[in-house]
């Protein structure tokens, strides 16, 4: 009989997110009742059910950081990393239209590798200082990009999905860089994968 492993990402995803003296016994547990329902509904049931508790779970870890003693560190450590990786976006925005001169098409096409990509590295350096901090971090690169699209700060035209890739990837790419790398922050017991 195969054994029935639930969906990578969710796990790597509860890792980031559960507690560290619990972790293992809840992840453990999970994984356990995954395998009792995947066998005796599918494995799609199955895989729907975690994914709901890990949605759950991240849910209430946002909860709990945001009622946390350290908000205010948090908050700071949150924006000093949006700073540090809006600068990065600028210099590399800077580097591409000086190397390779791009036209607003080309542009176009790679703001969003670029944006992302320095989301990610923001992600992963927030969960390498505190692992509470990345969900700040997502909240600031949520709320800018909402505002640059209420200010209409893209004047070339665009289907209207387009900036609502980057309200909804960018977060996502804080939050979840992380968890598939593996980063993991000094003090939490773990050496960073």
């Amino acid at each position: 009989m195969r054994r029935r492993l639930p969906p990578g990402i969710a796990c790597r995803l509860f890792e980031f997110v559960l507690p560290v003296p619990n972790r293992d016994a809840m992840l453990g547990d999970l994984i356990e009742e995954y395998a009792l329902r995947a066998q005796a509904t599918s494995s799609l049931a199955a895989a729907r059910w975690f994914w709901s508790q890990t949605c759950r779970s991240v849910l209430w870890k946002a909860w709990y950081s945001l009622r946390n003693i350290d908000f205010l560190d948090n908050i700071s450590i949150a924006l000093g990393v949006y700073v540090a990786i809006a600068i990065l976006q600028l210099g590399v925005d800077l580097v591409i239209s000086k190397l390779v001169a791009p036209s607003p098409t080309t542009s176009v096409a790679i703001a969003p590798v670029v944006f992302l990509a320095t989301a990610a590295i923001g992600g992963c350096l927030t969960a390498r200082i505190r692992r509470g901090t990345t969900l700040f971090l997502a909240l600031a690169v949520m709320i800018s990009v909402a505002m640059m699209i209420d200010f209409r700060i893209c004047t070339i035209p665009v289907p209207w999905w387009y900036p609502f890739g980057f309200l909804t990837l960018g977060p996502l790419a804080v939050l979840i860089a992380p968890a598939l790398i593996g980063v993991t922050n000094a003090g939490a017991g773990r050496p960073a994968r």
